[in-house]
């Protein structure tokens, strides 16, 4: 039910922004717009009232100055019709192609832009203890449980409590309920990415929607017998910055969202991946040395050359003594 009004809610948006990106008034959606049509409406009205020359030269020059301000410089990019029209046409989409919940969390998605991938440090935590624990399962020892509860990870913690000391558990068992929780992580990472691509798709495409209504916006004032270069400019900026608002938006936000969000699930899935082979070894008694070796790929290529050249310093100070 949730689903259908989000769907509904998702057209009467979509709607709405248009029609107010076509009917609101271009003074009040842009603030360089604004300010020029002050200035041409204040030359108008000292020209009926017969001002000097002076006076009207005078405003001029403001006008002039102001278009070459950097004010002027950053306000003429900054335009309510074509944002409305390209990010509310973009997010109506969004609620109508996907679920509502997924929908609504997009804000939550562009802030995991800032979350961090899987690091180095977790790889090798994941190692040390894998092949600590290693040593005890195959002398046949009980791994402390204040060991495993002061572990920082809590897939690893996880994996630990509910497999390793249950040896009545299967390792098909345990392969299959991990790689369970590993899909169920990546299809849900899945589709917070195919909500960000979606819009990532779908904001150029509102922005021609943009610049089509402002070419017509244009055209139509043009043909007036009052129109002043006022009403062109409003036309005018419409249509090119809704095409910059699609493409930035686009370009800048989504699809790089998409893609940070793409590689924090890879280097997630990677992890658990390290996880579920050392998980299985444990529950198997390998020896530590096989343990050792086979999770020593998931480690960066300096660290797997440090514990290496390590391993080599050792086998040389033992043929030494």
């Amino acid at each position: 039910m949730i689903d259908r009004l989000g769907t509904l809610v998702g057209f009467l948006i979509g709607a709405t922004l248009i029609v107010f990106g076509i009917t609101w008034p271009d003074q009040l959606s842009n603030y360089y717009v604004y300010q020029i049509n002050q200035y041409e409406n204040t030359i108008g009205a000292l020209k009926e009232q017969g001002a000097t020359r002076n006076e009207i030269e005078a405003v001029a020059k403001e006008e002039e100055a102001f278009k070459n301000s950097f004010e002027a410089g950053i306000t003429r990019f900054v335009d309510l019709k074509s944002f409305l029209i390209v990010f509310g046409g973009s997010y109506a989409a969004t609620l109508i192609a996907f679920p509502f919940r997924r929908a609504i969390a997009t804000l939550v998605y562009m802030g995991m832009v800032f979350a961090r991938e899987k690091s180095e440090w977790e790889f090798e935590t994941v190692y040390k203890h894998m092949v600590e624990f290693a040593e005890l399962r195959f002398r046949k020892q009980m791994i402390p449980d204040e060991k495993i509860a002061a572990i920082p990870l809590y897939f690893l913690r996880d994996a630990l409590e509910n497999f390793i000391q249950v040896d009545w558990v299967s390792e098909e068992m345990v392969t299959e309920i991990i790689n369970s929780e590993i899909e169920s992580y990546a299809y849900n990472a899945d589709q917070e990415i195919n909500v960000m691509e979606y819009m990532g798709r779908v904001a150029p495409a509102f922005g021609m929607l943009g610049t089509v209504v402002g070419l017509i916006l244009m055209m139509g004032r043009a043909a007036g017998e009052n129109a002043s270069i006022v009403d062109v400019m409003g036309g005018m900026s419409v249509a090119l910055i809704t095409t910059l608002y699609g493409v930035l938006l686009a370009q800048l936000i989504f699809l790089p969202v998409a893609a940070k969000l793409t590689r924090n699930k890879e280097s997630y899935v990677r992890l658990y991946d390290m996880i579920r082979e050392g998980t299985i070894y444990l529950h198997r008694r390998e020896r530590p040395d096989v343990i050792e070796q086979d999770l020593q790929i998931y480690l960066s290529k300096r660290r797997r050359l440090q514990i290496q050249a390590q391993r080599r310093a050792e086998m040389a100070g033992g043929l030494k003594l």
